[in-house]
């Protein structure tokens, strides 16, 4: 009866030696809730937001294409030589040039950051005076902020330098933290010329900017030995309080306070910023790329707590109302709430087909006990516990009881059949031992391939390889060493019933559920053993019904199911940009901004937002709206705003931008937004090209309109064109004339003043009333080379220009990107459209169309179907290997398109798109459904052996594995139901798990209603066919045996 196997020797190890299986239960048990509660959690694994560098320089060029000839392009030069590098992005603006850096994944981003750190000292050396030092961030370019907080204001400017020391300088020094934007500027020392005071003098602005940089400095001037000592020798002139800078001589009878005025405050008096309605200002805390968001969200806050009982603070409320870490914490919370719910269905689903408490329970137990070795697997491998192997786990719960189900009903069968309670326990797990060892590995294996591919999909399945495989080896180790001993122990040593009220109570109620399974999957059994019966006798009838159902799959649903990761709004807040006339004065622009602001308060409630705020200036505005994350509203984040967008006042002259809840994002993942893209070289032609194409995409099906929000502006940019004929004759350089306007007008940094260790920024430049206006422009003099002067206006004339607000490039190329918007039920039509569009268009030599970022690509897709295909080859290879055949898997593997038609037509009837969860689901399906094919084959393997007719064999294993099959496939889905059907609020930076959860439970329930017909019909096709195969190959060797006979 028992064989000398593995499993037979651990089952009676756990039935002899049962205080060592409690021992290692509770170690077990001890060592996972420790672990569980020291596994950090993050939403995403470490990696998947992107290994990101970002780098800054600031300087107030003023023209977005001379900061990037000056800045930009010595930047690009030097970073693209840094090793793993996958692309970079360069955006030049008036007041810098900054650097998005993105390394492939793998990458060592601490050698990367030491190498971007040496790269910028290079360019450096190339920039132009007055640059900034460059800012260096472990970050992307546009990172979600973890936390966001204001900070009241009493004062329209607050003070910088208190809220810097007591609030920025503190979060900056928190582990984990890139940087802190805090939109105030620094305090400095303006020195603004009064033009006529100065010209009487004879001085121009650069003999001044000269004459104050050489009374300021501090310059190394080698080494000098005295005494024989060697020291450093350093030159310096500094002035050492702000008297000395009003006071410091120009000439023999004027000093700088007699042409200058001198300030010392911040350049931000017309700069606006209200939250709610009252002026405050906002702080947003960065995390570095590679940080985990939860532990830093945590210390930032302990350290928020702390900064609010500093008495210097007083009047600066601060109010946090974001912290990312407690939206994880809570989306995460929900994943595992999604879990539990999927466990107690499993359970649920286990009692009504075994109607047995303590058998269930003890299945049951499986589930906690085979994740606590996963847990326990992920801590010493040093992983998080996110989103994605949080999912993985939960699949495994419906997962881990499939081997404790099919261990356990053998071995109530067996002593429902006589056996004792040892022999049951021997001979049960003897019959399915080698089935669930397949069936485990088959599951587990489908994760070997992922190391043949790279990029995207191979990062998603390494995140859950180990989780999902730990505890799938655990369930086995469980199934085989704890639940027979389980069994065992709750098994009556005794057939004499027992009764009392409570036991005639329970059995009452079980008896209304055996009556229900009575009619319900005992009929389903006895009509499919019927079914069976008659597609056993006609085999070809049913393998053409499946041909042609797999054919209509393939050809109407397959073919019509869209492969994207596309959002669907799930951003917790939106943007509305403003655009007033130059003419508005900043009370009538906060006039505007205020009727904004009350109609939101209005329809705050209505509409489900739970904060905003605003920010106007001269020179832009813009709305921000934030969103609860348990809103509760008849409207979409994305109706919400469209609706606030539709209803800001409507005043001629004042332009509204809303680019949809992309934040200004350009990806490709957008339901109802496409994105183009021009790269090239010269930015007139690439804009040139862009107005040409703006017609063809406009005409599209399924296209409402081409956004770009320039549309209908004028000239904004005012370039002086200097006569070089001219400015020859009278001996002026056009280099002097542009220094002289950029530090009137801009101004010209100057060394910095040193008070009390503090580095406080110089600037020297002309006053307001005298650089406001186009003569006065026109009226400053410049030197000549002979020592006399010109004015600029006799040498130059004006010329109005449209030109960007920023430049933009691509890996080294110029880009022009333009939105489409898209017609809602049309947008997959549209975008094929678009894209059929592109590939038709001859562009002019020089530009092209460039790559738009996206989540999901066609790379994806394709190392995806690979890793399906490398999987169904090596479970095959597996299948073979312990079955000792080459042909019988293949009955086995057909339950694969089985499961594959479920997965389509589940994706095809509620429209939802195929992404790479979905495709992570399709792997993971490959290596699930084929475990009933196992156990069903190897049972009527044993029963053949045993002298049973083939086809009797088949009919009586679909009998008896008819309620485990079902079992095991119900488990799986119901423990998948709660988080496929999740709230799309719960959702976190996109993600959706749909796609996944459809894909498993379409195909568990397709394979598994088709694997007792299919399989056993397959099953004797394949046989009929192998023993053709021998008998042929028998003949063969037969008839070469007897010619060798007859010729010797």
């Amino acid at each position: 009866m028992e064989k000398n196997d593995l499993t037979t020797k651990i089952t009676r190890l756990s039935l002899s030696r049962k205080v060592t299986v409690l021992v290692l239960f509770l170690t077990i048990l001890a060592i996972g809730l420790i672990s569980t509660n020291r596994l950090p959690l993050e939403m995403e694994p470490k990696g998947s937001e992107g290994h990101g560098i970002y780098v800054r320089t600031a300087w107030r060029s003023g023209v977005p294409m001379e900061s990037m000839e000056k800045i930009g392009i010595p930047m690009e030069e030097e970073l693209s030589t840094v090793r793993g590098l996958d692309s970079m992005s360069t955006r030049c603006s008036t007041s810098s040039a900054s650097v998005d850096l993105r390394f492939k994944q793998g990458t060592d981003m601490a050698v990367a950051y030491r190498e971007v750190r040496d790269r910028m000292e290079r360019a450096r050396l190339r920039f132009p005076e007055g640059t900034e030092k460059p800012r260096i961030y472990k970050r992307d370019s546009d990172p979600e902020s973890i936390v966001r907080m204001t900070i009241g204001s009493q004062n329209h400017v607050p003070d910088y330098d208190l809220i810097n020391k007591n609030v920025i300088s503190p979060l900056l020094r928190i582990d984990g933290v890139a940087d802190v934007e805090f939109h105030i500027e620094k305090k400095e020392i303006m020195i603004e010329i009064d033009k006529e005071r100065a010209e009487s003098l004879g001085l121009d602005m650069d003999t001044l900017a000269r004459h104050l940089r050489g009374d300021n400095f501090t310059l190394s001037s080698g080494t000098v030995i005295d005494g024989g000592k060697k020291y450093v020798l350093k030159s310096s002139s500094s002035f050492k309080t702000f008297e000395e800078i009003n006071t410091l001589p120009i000439n023999d009878n004027v000093s700088l306070k007699d042409i200058a005025e001198i300030k010392y405050e911040p350049e931000m008096d017309k700069r606006f910023f209200r939250f709610n309605g009252l002026e405050s200002y906002g702080i947003q805390v960065n995390k570095e790329s590679e940080a985990n968001t939860v532990e830093v969200s945590r210390r930032v806050s302990e350290q928020i707590e702390l900064i609010k009982t500093n008495p210097a603070l007083g009047a600066y409320p601060i109010r946090v109302y974001r912290n990312q870490g407690n939206e994880i914490y809570r989306r995460l919370s929900h994943l595992i709430d999604n879990g539990i719910y999927g466990a107690f269905l499993a359970a649920a689903v286990l009692f009504f087909f075994l109607r047995r408490l303590r058998m269930t329970l003890i299945i049951a137990m499986a589930i906690p006990l085979c994740l606590l070795c996963s847990l326990i697997s992920m801590y010493f491998a040093d992983q998080s516990l996110n989103a994605f192997n949080m999912v993985g786990l939960m699949i495994c719960i419906g997962l881990l009881v499939d081997n404790s189900v099919v261990i356990a009903e053998n071995i109530q069968r067996q002593f429902n059949n006589g056996m004792s309670r040892h022999d049951a326990c021997m001979k049960g797990v003897n019959e399915v031992g080698l089935a669930i060892i397949t069936a485990t590995l088959t599951t587990m294996i489908v994760f070997v391939p992922m190391l043949f591919i790279g990029g995207g999909m191979r990062f998603l399945l390494s995140g859950m390889a180990l989780p999902v495989m730990s505890a799938l080896l655990a369930s086995l180790i469980v199934a085989l060493l704890f639940i027979p001993l389980c069994v065992y122990l709750t098994l009556p040593s005794s057939r004499i019933n027992r009764s009392n009220f409570f036991i005639n109570l329970f059995r009452s109620a079980t008896a209304q559920l055996e009556k229900i399974y009575a009619l319900s999957f005992e009929k389903f059994n006895f009509w499919y053993n019927r079914a069976l019966g008659y597609f056993l006798g006609r085999r070809l009838d049913l393998a053409v019904i499946l041909i042609v159902l797999f054919a209509a799959s393939y050809n109407i649903g397959y073919k019509n199911i869209e492969f994207s990761d596309e959002m669907h709004g799930q951003r917790n807040e939106f943007e509305i940009d403003i655009d007033f006339p130059d003419n508005y004065s900043i009370a009538e622009r906060s006039a505007y901004i205020k009727q904004v602001e009350e109609y939101v308060e209005q329809r705050k409630v209505e509409l489900g937002i739970k904060s905003y705020e605003t920010h106007f200036s001269p020179w832009y505005a813009e709305f921000e709206g934030h969103f609860s994350d348990d809103r509760v509203s008849k409207f979409s984040t994305e109706e919400v705003a469209e609706e606030v967008y539709k209803n800001f006042p409507q005043v001629p002259g004042v332009r509204i931008h809303y680019s949809g809840m992309a934040g200004g994002e350009e990806r490709n993942d957008y339901k109802s937004r496409q994105y183009v893209r021009l790269v090239g070289d010269d930015p007139t032609l690439l804009q040139t090209v862009a107005e040409d194409l703006r017609p063809q995409f406009e005409k599209l099906p399924g296209v409402i309109a081409i956004e770009n929000k320039d549309d209908d502006e004028g000239p904004n940019e005012m370039a002086l064109i200097i006569n070089r004929d001219l400015a020859n004759s009278v001996g002026v350089n056009p280099s002097t004339v542009a220094g002289a306007v950029s530090t009137a007008v801009r101004g010209s940094d100057l060394p910095r003043f040193n008070s009390k260790g503090r580095q406080i920024p110089v600037r020297l430049r002309l006053s307001e009333e005298d650089r406001s206006e186009l003569d006065d422009i026109n009226n400053m003099l410049v030197p000549t080379e002979d020592g006399r002067f010109s004015s600029i206006g006799t040498i130059s004339r004006p010329a109005m220009l449209k030109s960007e607000e920023y430049i933009r490039r691509t890996n080294r190329k110029l880009s022009y990107t333009f939105g489409i918007k898209l017609k809602e039920g049309q947008e997959k039509t549209a975008k094929d459209n678009i894209n059929n569009t592109i590939q038709n268009i001859d562009l002019p030599e020089g530009v092209s169309f460039g790559e738009i970022r996206k989540s999901f690509d066609d790379n994806d897709k394709e190392n995806g179907e690979l890793v399906v295909y490398l999987a169904i080859l090596f479970i095959y290879m597996l299948i073979a290997f312990l079955f000792e055949s080459m042909l019988m898997p293949i009955s086995i593997l057909l339950t694969i398109p089985l499961a594959a038609m479920g997965s389509i037509w589940i994706h095809y009837f509620t429209q939802t798109n195929m992404d790479r969860m979905g495709l992570v689901g399709a792997i993971l399906l490959v290596g699930i459904v084929v475990n009933n094919g196992i156990v069903l084959v190897n049972y009527a393997n044993q029963l053949r052996q045993s002298g049973m007719e083939r086809a009797a064999a088949m009919m009586e294993a679909s009998r008896v594995r008819f309620r485990p099959v079902f079992m095991t496939a119900m488990t799986t889905i119901c423990g998948m139901i709660p988080l496929t059907f999740s709230s799309s609020n719960e959702m976190f930076r996109g993600v959706n798990y749909q796609s996944f959860g459809f894909t498993l439970i379409g195909g568990m329930t397709c394979a598994t209603l088709f694997t007792l017909l299919a399989v056993p019909v397959f099953y004797t096709l394949i046989d009929d066919a192998q023993i053709a195969l021998r008998n042929t190959l028998a003949i063969a060797f037969d008839r070469g045996n007897t010619q060798k006979l007859t010729n010797k």
